[in-house]
């Protein structure tokens, strides 16, 4: 089943770890995307460590928002490894409707 993660929330609010909990039900099951908005960009710095996040990370498909980066003073070059950079909502909602089983927000 394909799912996708849509994350608002900073690494330091309760709905990220709330994120973590539920995503982790999903990793070595089903095929998961994730979409780091907003707040969520935060997770996706290189000097963000997270043993949970990392693994969550490598076994599937990211994406932040660019538009959100620049805003929050996050470069590209600060973006972990293999995280892909999209600039334009629609591409999230044409993936959305597309391809996903079950979204979910956070």
């Amino acid at each position: 089943m394909n799912i996708g993660f849509i994350l608002t929330k900073s690494p330091f609010e309760q709905g990220f770890q709330t994120f973590m909990d539920f995503a982790q039900l999903y990793l070595y099951n089903d095929q998961i995307s994730i979409y780091l908005v907003g707040n969520g960009v935060y997770g996706a710095r290189k000097n963000y460590q997270n043993p949970d996040l990392d693994i969550l990370f490598k076994t599937s498909k990211v994406y932040v928002h660019g538009d959100d980066l620049k805003a929050r003073g996050i470069e590209e070059e600060q973006v972990k490894e293999g995280l892909m950079v999209f600039n334009l909502y629609d591409d999230l909602v044409v993936d959305v409707m597309e391809n996903f089983h079950q979204v979910v927000s956070f």
